[in-house]
C-alpha cells in the first residue's frame, strides 16, 4: 500500500536565548512515543540518536496519565537525558505535544504556567512537566516535527466467503468472492505483502515504518474522552 508521510518543522526554542551555534555543538534526533493501556495508564518511550543514525540512548517505562501526558513525559525525559547544550530535532505524531510546544508554551511561560478559571488562578494542564520542558528549551536549541501518515491508495474491499452446506457425499464447497475496487467496482489486485527483509537498525526508521503501518491499520487516532479530543484538535 502507498502511504504518505508528512512532517512540519516548528522552532520552539526560547527567543533570544543563548543556544549552541558552534559547529562543535552536538546534534540529535529525539523520537518521542507513547501508548495507552487504559484511559489513565500507559507507557512512554524516547529514542535519542545522532544525526548519522547511531543510537545514543533509549528508555521507556509505564506510568499513570493519558496519552498526551505520557508523550510529554517521553519528551521531558529525552531532553533531560542530553548532556550539554545541543541542537535537537524532536519528532512525534502527538499533535498535543507539538502544537503546545509551538503555540501554547510561549503564552503559558508569560503567565507562569497558570490561567484564570472562574475567578481562580490554577495551573495549566501538566504544568509540572511543561515547566521542565521550558527549562530544557533554555539549554538546547529544539525544533519540533509533527509526523503523520495516511493511506492514499484505494482501500480494498473485505473478502466475502460463502460456504455451501455439505452434499450427500459429505463434500462442502467454499466460494470466495473476488476483491472489488470501491471506486470502479472492478476486481482489484490484492495488496502486495511486504518483503521479508531485515528491520532497520536505527530506531528512527523503525518508528517511521511502524507509525505508517499502525495509522493505516487503525484508520485514525484513538480517542478516549471529549477532553482528550479537545486537546488533540
Amino acid at each position: 500500500m502507498s502511504k504518505r508521510l508528512t512532517h512540519r518543522m516548528l522552532p520552539v526554542s526560547i527567543a533570544e536565548q543563548d543556544v549552541p551555534q558552534s559547529a562543535h555543538a552536538s546534534e540529535y534526533l529525539l523520537v518521542c512515543t507513547a501508548s495507552s493501556f487504559a484511559i489513565d495508564r500507559g507507557s512512554w518511550n524516547f529514542s535519542l540518536e545522532s544525526v548519522d543514525g547511531q543510537s545514543v540512548l533509549e528508555a521507556g517505562d509505564e506510568d499513570l496519565g493519558d496519552l498526551n501526558r505520557l508523550t510529554l513525559l517521553a519528551a521531558v525525559r529525552g531532553l533531560e537525558a542530553i548532556d550539554g547544550a545541543s541542537v535537537v530535532t524532536l519528532l512525534s505524531h502527538n499533535r498535543y505535544l507539538i502544537r503546545s510546544l509551538s503555540d501554547s508554551l510561549p503564552r503559558w511561560r508569560e503567565n507562569n504556567f497558570v490561567w484564570e478559571h472562574f475567578g481562580r488562578r490554577i495551573d495549566v494542564q501538566h504544568a509540572d512537566l511543561w515547566r521542565r520542558v521550558d527549562t530544557a528549551l533554555s539549554i538546547h536549541c529544539v525544533e519540533a516535527c509533527l509526523v503523520s501518515s495516511r493511506r492514499v491508495s484505494p482501500m480494498m474491499a473485505q473478502q466475502s466467503t460463502i460456504v455451501q452446506p455439505p452434499s450427500n457425499d459429505g463434500t462442502s464447497w467454499r466460494i470466495d468472492a473476488g476483491h472489488q475496487d470501491h471506486v470502479s467496482g472492478k476486481a482489484a489486485i490484492p495488496a502486495p505483502k511486504r518483503a521479508s527483509t531485515a528491520r532497520p537498525k536505527d530506531s528512527l526508521r523503525r518508528w517511521l515504518l511502524d507509525s505508517a503501518t499502525s495509522h493505516a491499520t487503525r484508520g485514525g487516532g484513538r480517542r478516549f474522552t471529549a477532553a482528550d479530543l479537545a486537546e488533540s484538535a
